[in-house]
């Protein structure tokens, strides 16, 4: 029986590309033996190398097909009314199907099927709440990368996704729109939107962050983002050992360490770091 307390559940989940016959063995595993579970109101971080799985376990929870899944997968029948969720690629052109940010929330509500009275103030309203009502009647081709990606999130919210899927969204984006989007999305999850944030930009954890991190489509870890980063009594961590540079604001943290200067609590930020060496001294 599906737990209440949980969006999605995957148990002892492998998957390899869809194809038939013989074909089927021949194929290497995308992901394998996949053991998660994701609560409402939560914010996982999807961590690893290009063709590490990430992509393909966030299609597993989104309910979408073309592969071939063997294990249990089991979704919140009340909140995934649709079947499917949404995801928003890296690409901020690629989910864009109107001519203006009304539109294309517009069309994508149509499209799932809502009533068409109810569909100006859910488009409004989705559009309000990624800080894009004053630019909904603004061409697209007019707008910045940060501003299309903030569409395609509305469009999401607009339908009701049971939860935001955002696949590397902030690749393509200069630092500052980068910095908004995230912002924005962090906004989203404090009022209770469940995110699910794939990237390979180790600067955008939060303290605060369930970090799932695959290689080679399997679960190397799961915990949070300052676990990630702690070093062992060989001084190795996760991160380091996954190939991974650490943002500047950790290594700067281990630097003090090896000083003989280690900090109360691991820093993510360049805020928490001065604050934390205010505290050291």
């Amino acid at each position: 029986m599906f737990l209440a307390k949980n969006l999605v559940e995957l148990s002892n989940v492998s998957v390899k590309p869809l194809t038939y016959g013989d074909k089927m063995n021949a194929q290497p595993y995308l992901l394998q033996h996949i053991e998660v579970s994701m609560a409402g109101g939560e914010w996982i971080t999807f961590i690893g190398r290009n063709g590490s799985g990430k992509s393909t376990l966030a299609r597993v929870i989104a309910g979408f097909g073309a592969m071939h899944i063997e294990g249990r997968v089991e979704r919140d029948p009340v909140r995934f009314v649709t079947g499917q969720v949404p995801i928003v690629l890296q690409q901020p052109d690629a989910s864009m199907i109107g001519s203006t940010p009304w539109e294309d929330v517009v069309m994508m509500l149509e499209q799932h099927g809502v009533e068409g009275s109810k569909i100006p103030e859910l488009a409004e309203d989705a559009l309000r709440l990624v800080g894009m009502h004053i630019r909904m009647h603004q061409r697209v081709e007019t707008l910045s990368g940060g501003q299309k990606q903030l569409t395609a999130i509305a469009g999401c919210l607009a339908v009701q996704s049971p939860m935001l899927i955002l696949d590397e969204v902030t690749a393509m984006l200069d630092p500052e729109a980068c910095i908004h989007v995230l912002e924005k999305v962090r906004e989203l999850n404090k009022r209770g939107v469940t995110v699910i944030w794939i990237t390979q930009k180790l600067e955008e954890l939060a303290a605060s962050d369930r970090v799932l991190a695959l290689e080679q489509g399997e679960v190397r870890f799961d915990h949070k983002a300052e676990s990630f980063f702690a070093r062992d009594e060989d001084g190795r961590s996760i991160c380091e050992s996954m190939g991974f540079t650490a943002p500047y604001v950790i290594q700067t943290a281990w630097e003090l360490e090896k000083l003989g200067l280690p900090l109360e609590s691991l820093p993510m930020t360049p805020e928490t770091l001065a604050k934390a060496v205010q505290q050291r001294w």
